[in-house]
Parts: C-alpha cells; sequence; structure tokens
C-alpha cells in the first residue's frame, strides 16, 4: 500500500508541475512568476524583442508593397515571396533578349530585302537603258539576270519579248512567248504575236496546234480563220474485187485537192468536185490535202486502193496506167505527141440510179466530150469538162478526148450508159 501511495504522489507532482507551466504560458498573470521569474522572464524579453523585429520588418514590407495587399504576410510569406520573384525576373530577362534578337533578326531580313530591291530596280534600270541605246544584246543578257531570280515574271518575260522581237530573234522570241502563254493561258497579245511568227515561217502544224489548245472563244475564233482540217477519206484503203467509189470530205468546207499516182496534191493536186471512180484492175495511191481561203494548207491525208485481187498497174501522174511505159508524151513515127486516153468512171454499163459521171483529167491538160459515138471529137466541137455530167436517162455514149497546151490530142475514148430508173 506504501509502495502504491508514493507512486501515486509522484504522479500527482508531474501533473501538478505541467498544469503549473501551462497556466504559466497561457495567463501569464500569476503574481510573482510573470515577468519577475527567472526562468519565464528571460523568455519574455525574449519574446518581446522578437515581436518588435518582426513588427519592423512587417512595417518595412508594408512600406514597400505598393499594390496594398489585404493579408499581410508573416515571415514564411515574405521568404516565399523572394522565392517567387526570381524566376518572373529570369523570365523578364529571357523575354528582354529574345526581344533583342527579334528585332536584330527583323533589321537584317528587312535590310536584306531592301539590298535585293534596289539591287534588281538598278538591273531593270540598266536594262532599259540598253534598249533605248539599241544595244539588244546586253539588254537581253541584263534580263536573263532578272528571269534567273524570277523565271515566272510575266513583267520580265513580256520584255524579253520586245527584246527579241528587235533584236530579230524569232526562235528565241517564239519560246518566250510560249513560256509567257504556258503562265498566262488566256494572254491574247502573247497568241496574235505568236501565231503572225508562225505565219511568217508557213508554220501551219504550229498554227494547228495552237488552235487546237485555245483555251477560249475568243483566242479560238482568232486562230480559227487560219486553220485548214485534214480531208477524209471515206472509202477504207484496202484491196477490193469491184469498182468503188471515192469520196473525200472536208469538215471545214476547204478546197480539196488529190492525186491518185502518190504525187503531191500540192504541187500536181486535181480540185475535188465530185466522187472518185475507182476502176477494177487498177491500184491507186490517193494523197489528199486541203486548202483554206488564204491559201494555207493543211495536212496531207492518203490511202491505197487495190481494186481486183490480179490488179497490177498503177496510175501515172497523167491518169494513165504507170505500166505502159514508152507510151505516155512519147512520139509516134509521125513526130506527133501522143497523149494517153482518159480514165472515165464510172464504166460502161446498165444502171436504175443516176450517176455522176466524172473524168479524170492530168494537171495541165483539158477533157472535152460529147454524147455522140462520132470518132471526130475535137475541142471545137466538144463541150469543155468543168465537173461531174450527169447520167441521162435510156442508152448513150460518151466521148472523150483530152488535150495538152500544144494542142495535141489523145484519141477518143467512147463510154456506154444505159441508165433504167
Amino acid at each position: 500500500m506504501k509502495c502504491n501511495e508514493t507512486a501515486s504522489q509522484e504522479f500527482n507532482y508531474k501533473n501538478m508541475e505541467q498544469e503549473l507551466l501551462h497556466t504559466v504560458w497561457e495567463e501569464e498573470t500569476i503574481s510573482g512568476i510573470s515577468g519577475k521569474s527567472m526562468l519565464y522572464g528571460q523568455q519574455a524579453e525574449l519574446q518581446t524583442a522578437a515581436d518588435m523585429k518582426d513588427q519592423k520588418g512587417m512595417r518595412t514590407i508594408r512600406e514597400r508593397n505598393q499594390f496594398g495587399e489585404i493579408n499581410e504576410p508573416e515571415e514564411s510569406d515574405y521568404d516565399d515571396e523572394i522565392h517567387q520573384k526570381q524566376p518572373g525576373k529570369l523570365a523578364l530577362a529571357v523575354l528582354a533578349g529574345a526581344a533583342v534578337f527579334g528585332g536584330l533578326t527583323f533589321f537584317l531580313q528587312r535590310f536584306s530585302t531592301d539590298y535585293v530591291y534596289e539591287k534588281k530596280e538598278a538591273e531593270y534600270v540598266n536594262c532599259l537603258k540598253m534598249m533605248s541605246e539599241e544595244d539588244y544584246s546586253g539588254a537581253l543578257g541584263s534580263i536573263d539576270l532578272l528571269l534567273k531570280e524570277e523565271s515566272d515574271s510575266l513583267a520580265y518575260l513580256g520584255l524579253k519579248n520586245t527584246i527579241c522581237e528587235k533584236n530579230g530573234d524569232s526562235k528565241l522570241q517564239k519560246e518566250t512567248l510560249q513560256k509567257i502563254i504556258s503562265l498566262d493561258a488566256d494572254n491574247y497579245q502573247a497568241y496574235e504575236k505568236l501565231l503572225a511568227l508562225y505565219l511568217e515561217d508557213e508554220n501551219q502544224e504550229g498554227i494547228e496546234k495552237l488552235a487546237a489548245d485555245a483555251p477560249n472563244s475568243a483566242i479560238a475564233a482568232m486562230l480559227g480563220e487560219y486553220w485548214v482540217d485534214t480531208p477524209y477519206l471515206e472509202l477504207t484503203p484496202g484491196v477490193y474485187d469491184a469498182n468503188q467509189t471515192l469520196a473525200i470530205t472536208s469538215e471545214g468546207n476547204n478546197s480539196i485537192y488529190y492525186t491518185l499516182d502518190g504525187s503531191s496534191p500540192q504541187e500536181k493536186g486535181v480540185l475535188y468536185t465530185a466522187p472518185i471512180p475507182l476502176e477494177q484492175g487498177y491500184i491507186y495511191s490517193v494523197r489528199a490535202v486541203c486548202k483554206n481561203e488564204r491559201g494555207a494548207y493543211g495536212e496531207e491525208t492518203s490511202g491505197e486502193y487495190q481494186i481486183g485481187i490480179d490488179a497490177v498497174n498503177r496510175i501515172s501522174d497523167t491518169g494513165m496506167m504507170s505500166g505502159m511505159e514508152g507510151t505516155d508524151g512519147a512520139e509516134n513515127l509521125s513526130g506527133a505527141t501522143q497523149i494517153e486516153q482518159p480514165a472515165v468512171y464510172p464504166q460502161s454499163g446498165t444502171y436504175t440510179s443516176q450517176q455522176r459521171i466524172t473524168i479524170d483529167v492530168p494537171i495541165g491538160y483539158q477533157a472535152y466530150y460529147s454524147w455522140s459515138a462520132a470518132d471526130a471529137l475535137t475541142p471545137q466541137n466538144g463541150t469543155l469538162y468543168t465537173g461531174g455530167i450527169t447520167m441521162p436517162e435510156g442508152s448513150s455514149v460518151l466521148s472523150v478526148i483530152v488535150t495538152d497546151a500544144n494542142g495535141n490530142s489523145s484519141a477518143v475514148k467512147q463510154v456506154s450508159y444505159t441508165y433504167q430508173p
């Protein structure tokens, strides 16, 4: 029991001491301890000094704070504020550096742009000066320097076209105009100038290509006046076992010139006026070309026709058979020039539909005909052949001759027809 009592008394003593200390710390009103106790008086003095220091520091912070914060920061808040301001200063420094760098870059770019512009302007003025002095070679070199920097500049290309035109360099001018058209498809003036160069060179193929690629109706109409179509052979070339009739057409209603012996239609062609009969036993090498009102020729078309499987004779340049060598334009024993009989189409026969009769007249010759069986047909008593002849009803005989410029005539060619509708 005594031991237990001793332990209880010791416990109570310690509790009392802690309770007393707590009371002094909180109240500071117990007489003889607050402000006078050696133990707690020193602590109070130290606390008072610290409070004064804090109050002085707080006044300093408030004086520096011009933004009037509502809550006065404690000592730890002040330290945090200092640490927070340091990254802000760093950010401002970075922004200031970036601004300086950006300003320097802008200045250099502006300086570079102004320099390039002034250099181009000086070169352009120099080019114009050389043109005024008729130094076209120098002007061409100058404009090429500008085009090296701006190859797609229509202003520079237009100036180059003028230089080439003044200098008489049509080849380079055509290349320049083609470049302009590739960049500006609707440039009417470029097409007009290029057309003039093609007409000067008689480059019909170039004109037709321009017309085919015309970008709008205005340019198409301008080029259409010079466009010449290609004639079309209505009969497919090949081998046939019976007489055929060849029709040739022009989409543009242009004049058509043709040959049957493979010679040039531009040099030896006959004006096409009606379908051409192709007779049994012959081989025809047809070439045809269109010619417009301005005298320009288009592209040729050609085809070979063999009428009869065993046909071996080819039509000569006079419309006769080339196999009969020595007879075309040959002289007979009396010294007179012998002329071959003309080819007449269709052949003799009976027909139930009306036919149009044609005579193959060689270039440089004329043909005359008569509806009679007389052998004494001459240019004086015959009718000059100018185009297709309408076959009359019933039975009839057509007599035909050809004559040259010297008055020599061929033997009479007679063809018998029976037309029964």
